[in-house]
């Protein structure tokens, strides 16, 4: 009896063992492809969202075209501006009436369309003869002046007798991008001029700016056949909106492709998964896509695997120790600090930072290059040895996101791992990931020989200079540096993929 419990005990945890390793084979197979059908979702609802507010704009438009209250006003308007233009003496009364029906369009407009940011009325002759905003290009003929006006001074050159659509462009008088209906007023069949409908991008930004679906790093955005954003990025503390200039044969593939997926290098540098479709209103083709950095889908599938990954991640790291390189003769530093055991410094003066007598203790460097960087020597007390008496990490990473770099920055901050041995590998990963932090951001540093290391931070220079003392012979020493570390988003991508 007792026999017959322990083998189903021990089938038992050879079956869920045996679960693990199937299902997170089947996770790390289909990751990329879940993050598609994801990302597909996301592209797809902002298509429609988008189809429904050009489509609900273009309704206005063609309504305006036709509005009674419309062309009567551009009339009245028309008459008013060419009487003035002659040099005709205008009433008293008929200067007052003008100025109240003025007053009662302008409430109609924001009653009825105030969708579009403004309405310029033309005359065949190409002068903006009344506009509702009052901006610069009032009382300016846009068809003479059109060098300054840009492409609505073109269409107008035309004299069309049809709707004509100008996609987002920089419009000087606004000073910000913007797109035109251009309608043509008829007064018995004649064409009297047109109604330029003026559209915002902000209107459109709106619709692509929610994405919290797709985590830290995901976006949609709109992007024109010229590869500009039409959208404002989230990861940029500047406008980008027809400024941001995306990769032009990534941007001409997708446009020649119409529907599918891209795995891109970015316009911040980053590897990401997209999704894209081409949108086409009115004859203006844009892009609609979705992304989301591959360093945020793999520190996801890591967080929910953990288990399954971390005996493989210290056993590669293990079986691959950091290439040694004999040492150099060492460099000549400036001011450098001093960093002791239980203690993190932070250098951004140009310091040097300095630690050594890394044996059963961790060393850890936080650095952005050229901007700052922490290093701290960790003792076996510490929380990430499951200790109790400090928490080095946890206040390092606190004051990083706290005072040192914006939400948009985290990504840029690197953190290089070093010891000569793995135990406290593991919830140092963990812990930086719980922080908000990604795998691609984190670098191991170890050799299993060496007695102990010491380090140099110099972030001026983005070198960190690692001396590893060998036990054989207290001279002995190996020296290596940031290229020869581990990035753990490697080493679990590869594990992903080389079962």
């Amino acid at each position: 009896m007792m026999v017959t419990r322990r083998c189903r005990v021990i089938c038992a945890v050879c079956i869920s063992f045996l679960l693990l390793e199937t299902s997170a084979w089947a996770v790390q197979k289909d990751t990329f492809d879940w993050t598609f059908v994801q990302l597909d979702y996301a592209r797809k609802e902002k298509s429609k969202n988008l189809n429904r507010f050009t489509q609900r704009l273009h309704a206005f438009a063609k309504q305006a075209a036709t509005d009674n209250r419309i062309t009567a006003f551009f009339e009245m308007n028309r008459q008013y501006f060419n009487a003035a233009e002659k040099g005709e003496k205008i009433p008293g009364s008929l200067s007052s009436d003008v100025t109240e029906l003025r007053e009662q369009f302008d409430h109609y407009y924001l009653s009825s369309y105030y969708i579009f940011y403004d309405i310029l009325f033309i005359n065949n002759e190409g002068t903006a003869f009344y506009t509702i905003r009052k901006e610069m290009d009032t009382h300016v003929n846009v068809i003479t002046e059109k060098r300054y006006i840009g492409k609505l001074g073109e269409v107008i050159s035309q004299k069309p007798d049809h709707e004509v659509f100008i996609d987002f462009h920089n419009y000087p008088p606004s000073s910000e991008p913007a797109a035109f209906f251009v309608e043509p007023v008829f007064n018995n069949d004649v064409r009297v001029g047109w109604i330029a409908l003026q559209c915002s991008i902000n209107k459109f930004n709106t619709i692509f700016a929610s994405t919290d679906e797709l985590g830290k790093t995901g976006e949609t955005f709109l992007v024109n056949q010229k590869g500009l954003l039409l959208t404002e990025s989230y990861f940029k503390g500047y406008s980008t909106i027809l400024k941001l200039h995306l990769d032009n044969r990534n941007i001409q593939a997708k446009f020649k492709n119409e529907i599918g997926h891209r795995i891109v290098t970015d316009y911040r540098g980053a590897t990401a998964l997209s999704s894209f479709e081409v949108f086409e209103f009115l004859g203006a083709k844009w892009l609609v896509i979705a992304k989301i950095d591959k360093n945020e889908i793999v520190t996801d599938h890591y967080r929910r695997y953990k288990k399954y990954y971390k005996d493989r991640i210290l056993a590669f790291i293990h079986q691959n120790p950091s290439a040694m390189r004999i040492a150099p003769q060492k460099k000549q530093y400036g001011k450098t600090v001093r960093v002791d055991i239980d203690e993190y410094l932070k250098a951004d003066n140009g310091e040097v930072l300095e630690t050594w007598g890394v044996s059963t203790c961790t060393a850890l460097v936080a650095t952005i290059p050229e901007r700052f960087s922490y290093l701290a020597h960790i003792s076996p007390k510490d929380k990430i040895y499951h200790g109790d008496e400090t928490s080095l990490l946890e206040q390092l990473t606190k004051k990083i996101k706290g005072f040192d770099v914006y939400p948009c920055e985290r990504q840029d901050v690197l953190f290089i791992v070093i010891a000569p041995h793995l135990e406290s590998i593991p919830n140092i990963i963990d812990q930086l990931i719980e922080e908000g932090f990604f795998l691609s951001q984190i670098k191991i540093a170890y050799h299993p020989s060496a007695a102990s290391a010491s380090i140099l931070s110099d972030y001026k220079n983005n070198s960190v200079t690692i001396t590893w003392k060998l036990p054989t012979d207290e001279n002995e020493i190996m020296v290596t540096g940031i290229d020869s570390t581990y990035n753990i988003h490697e080493i679990v991508e590869k594990v992903m993929f080389d079962k």
